[in-house]
């Protein structure tokens, strides 16, 4: 929070993100002291799988949630695919908040790309940091995968049990039912479009 190296924008204002006024010291990775493996002693960072893994053992109700944004970038960040990993690992349950389906089908094929070497970070040291502490890259990125796209992984369960996106569409037939008045056309309409449209991914039309 204490710097920003590369003006990274917010998505909404299309601001740099602000950072931290405050006078308390900011401690990176590997900044001194340092422990017998090199690491910073101050840095928070560092400590996220143990603060995940002590939080899930002191807490069974205690969960993540994976707010994904519209241009999937959370997969592609370093520090966010560690703790994505870690909190599988630690079995916490995981809740996955994603725009739209149609989203998730656009971006699935690149998604089954992703490799852990390819990640990205603020700072070039937190990239070099995580890889450095995965001693087996080729397995990380089939666990990354198998995280995401097994039956029970997050994009999968996602996809199958949108119930929200489901009930939408259950409402916006009933509007569109009614101002059929009886006719019959809005169901063969639907029947025309769940075959092409949601092949696709589209989004029925709303009124």
């Amino acid at each position: 929070c204490g710097e920003n190296p590369k003006r990274d924008l917010d998505p909404v204002t299309q601001l740099p993100h602000p950072t931290c006024p405050c006078s308390t010291p900011k401690f990176f990775n590997n900044d001194p002291p340092l422990s017998d493996k090199g690491e910073s002693i101050h840095c928070e960072m560092n400590k996220f799988d143990d603060m995940m893994a002590l939080l899930a053992a002191g807490n069974p109700q205690f969960a993540q949630i994976v707010a994904v944004d519209q241009a999937f970038g959370l997969f592609t960040r370093a520090w966010c695919v560690a703790e994505l990993v870690q909190a599988d690992e630690t079995h916490l349950k995981q809740h996955v908040k994603m725009h739209s389906r149609p989203l998730l089908v656009m971006k699935k094929e690149t998604m089954k790309n992703l490799k852990v070497e390819n990640m990205q970070a603020s700072r070039p040291e937190d990239v070099d940091y995580i890889l450095s502490r995965i001693p087996n890259k080729n397995v990380f990125n089939q666990k990354l995968q198998k995280l995401i796209f097994d039956k029970a992984g997050l994009l999968s369960t996602w996809f199958q049990l949108d119930a929200a996106r489901q009930m939408e569409e259950v409402g916006n037939l009933l509007k569109w039912s009614l101002a059929d008045d009886g006719r019959g056309e809005i169901w063969q309409f639907w029947s025309k479009w769940g075959k092409a449209g949601r092949a696709k991914g589209d989004v029925p039309p709303r009124i």
